[in-house]
């Protein structure tokens, strides 16, 4: 009997704790990064200038996104056919911000950005569709290639990065070489 009370009082000093602890979890929040709005906003102005795209067209929706698969760093995500239910986003994942430079991460948000600006061209710059069409291979489309280097020389002449410009232009020629169907 003494061995119950025993046991019955040590579960309930370890129930208690749980759930303080648990309830300690509840109250810690998720700082975002520190992301440079003011370069990406350039950067969107830089690539709307170099598409022909609506001077008043909005960017898409930048989340922090725990789902992007572990082979990325980020994607841009649209409603196709096959993925209707896909949402117009650049995703990042939080990996991303927490290993990769300031830099790079602008970059990457940057390219992104000429993956809209393409889809949207494509699809005569109507964003209320419900799907959008996506013939166009952008990664070894050379005007691709030449707009994201581009960023890479806007973001230089910000930062003065030679090391991150050279990442940068490596990137161009790896997402060709590693993804060109995209």
């Amino acid at each position: 009997m003494r061995f119950n009370k025993v046991l019955f009082a040590f579960s309930s000093v370890w129930l208690s704790c749980s759930v303080m602890a648990a309830n300690d979890f509840k109250q810690i929040e998720y700082t975002p990064p520190e992301i440079d709005y003011d370069v990406i906003g350039r950067l969107w102005d830089f690539v709307k200038t170099n598409t022909q795209a609506p001077l008043d067209l909005p960017p898409p929706k930048l989340v922090l996104d725990w789902h992007v698969p572990p082979f990325a760093r980020m994607g841009f995500q649209y409603p196709t056919e096959k993925f209707p239910e896909y949402p117009m986003q650049i995703s990042i994942a939080p990996r991303t911000i927490e290993q990769y430079s300031k830099e790079m991460v602008t970059w990457g948000v940057g390219h992104e950005l000429v993956h809209y600006a393409f889809i949207l061209r494509e699809n005569r710059w109507q964003r209320g569709q419900a799907t959008f069409q996506d013939q166009l291979k952008h990664h070894c489309n050379p005007e691709f290639k030449d707009l994201t280097r581009a960023i890479a020389d806007e973001i230089w002449r910000i930062y003065h990065s030679d090391t991150q410009r050279a990442a940068m232009y490596d990137e161009v020629e790896k997402s060709c070489f590693n993804e060109p169907n995209q």
